[in-house]
């Protein structure tokens, strides 16, 4: 008996494969004519490029939206483009409307000496906005168990004046009453800087509730250092672990902005020359502000918090402690968003985001001189994103 044969010559295949039946053949044909016909169309319109479909939609929640410049198209955005060119905005800024961006641009430049204008993709110090993140670590540090809110000072700094009545909760919602005056003129380490911060911090009102509410630094470098102690690391090897490592955050420490094409050089009233800083001035703000980022890459940030992917309980972390409505370094406002802002030589960022992150005026400044503030301005064009009408 002999074998049947399975391998069919080139030839052979066709008639096989149709059964001889030139209506399949017809299909065929006619499928692979309109393939050839509407491939172009599919790739033009984003169908096979999610890339180009985010290019086109400008959506919030892909990262790769957050480093394009978006320019006004709308009547809303031709308008908020409007006001911060009236308003001699320099800097970057990001506005997103239900979850779309509607403008990301640079006004302005990043280096007037060398004519390099501010883009979507500028990096500028954020100041005291780190201090955020410095309370996502915490929190972290709390839902692994290894610490609670109501955790005292005098475990990690005993110290401390009123150590052993300070919680976690009073230092991240600077309700501590503690203060700190002198600031070192150099030191050795991360871990050094914070000692130091613990031995020199005073009294300026007695740990509570919001009634002792006080905007002081020290209560973050506090957090820095219980964050290093837990860790057993330098708080820069975790906070590049977690906010750059894990979550591609892309924010640059002090050490490395300078050399950064992207950066933005700070400037006060004077634009012929930006700002000068010292080493020490940037080395002693652990926890507290010595990080640079880009409008997008914040964004994200804030994003990662509001849903639950940075923490488990965003509302624990933001918990205030009333009347102050100060907490991880944000501040609760009655409208349903929160706002954060910051200051450090030559630079001002400005947030404003709604508690779900679907509407955020973003504005990150490389000019900064007393009286002269953007933040005004970024809660002014939030109202207009909240209160535009659908069809604007």
């Amino acid at each position: 008996m002999s074998m049947q044969r399975v391998d069919l010559y080139p030839a052979e295949l066709p008639a096989k494969w149709f059964g001889g039946s030139w209506i399949k053949a017809s299909v065929l044909v006619a499928l692979a004519v309109l393939l050839m016909i509407f491939s172009p169309w599919f790739v033009n319109s984003g169908a096979l490029s999610t890339q180009m479909k985010v290019a086109v939609n400008h959506d919030a929640d892909y990262v790769q939206s957050l480093s394009q410049t978006v320019q006004p198209v709308s009547q809303l955005s031709h308008h908020l483009d409007d006001q911060l060119k009236q308003a001699n905005y320099i800097g970057t800024a990001l506005i997103v409307r239900h979850g779309q961006i509607v403008l990301q641009a640079g006004y302005g430049q990043a280096d007037y000496q060398k004519n390099r204008p501010n883009t979507a993709q500028s990096l500028y110090h954020i100041a005291s906005l780190e201090k955020a993140m410095t309370a996502a670590l915490i929190v972290q540090q709390i839902e692994a168990g290894k610490l609670t809110y109501e955790t005292k000072l005098s475990h990690f700094y005993p110290g401390v004046v009123n150590a052993s009545k300070i919680t976690i909760r009073q230092l991240l919602t600077m309700t501590s009453g503690l203060r700190q005056e002198k600031q070192p003129q150099s030191f050795e380490s991360q871990a050094d800087n914070v000692a130091y911060s613990a031995r020199h911090a005073d009294q300026v009102a007695s740990p509570g509730d919001g009634a002792a509410w006080s905007y002081q630094p020290v209560n973050y470098r506090l957090l820095a250092g219980i964050v290093m102690q837990l860790t057993h690391s330098k708080f820069s090897t975790v906070f590049n672990q977690i906010f750059n490592d894990h979550y591609h955050l892309d924010i640059v420490g002090y050490q490395d902005f300078n050399r950064n094409a992207k950066m933005s050089l700070g400037y006060q009233e004077n634009l012929d020359s930006p700002v000068a800083v010292s080493l020490v001035e940037k080395q002693r703000e652990t926890g507290t502000g010595n990080v640079a980022m880009s409008t997008g890459m914040l964004y994200r940030f804030y994003r990662l918090v509001f849903d639950q992917k940075l923490v488990e309980h965003p509302q624990q972390m933001l918990q205030t402690m009333p009347p102050a409505t100060y907490a991880s370094g944000m501040y609760q406002q009655p409208n349903n968003c929160r706002t954060a802002h910051g200051i450090f030589n030559g630079y001002e960022p400005s947030v404003v985001i709604s508690n779900d992150g679907q509407n955020a005026v973003i504005l990150l400044s490389n000019q900064y001189y007393k009286g002269h503030s953007f933040e005004e301005l970024s809660h002014h064009l939030y109202q207009e994103v909240v209160s535009a009408s659908s069809t604007r």
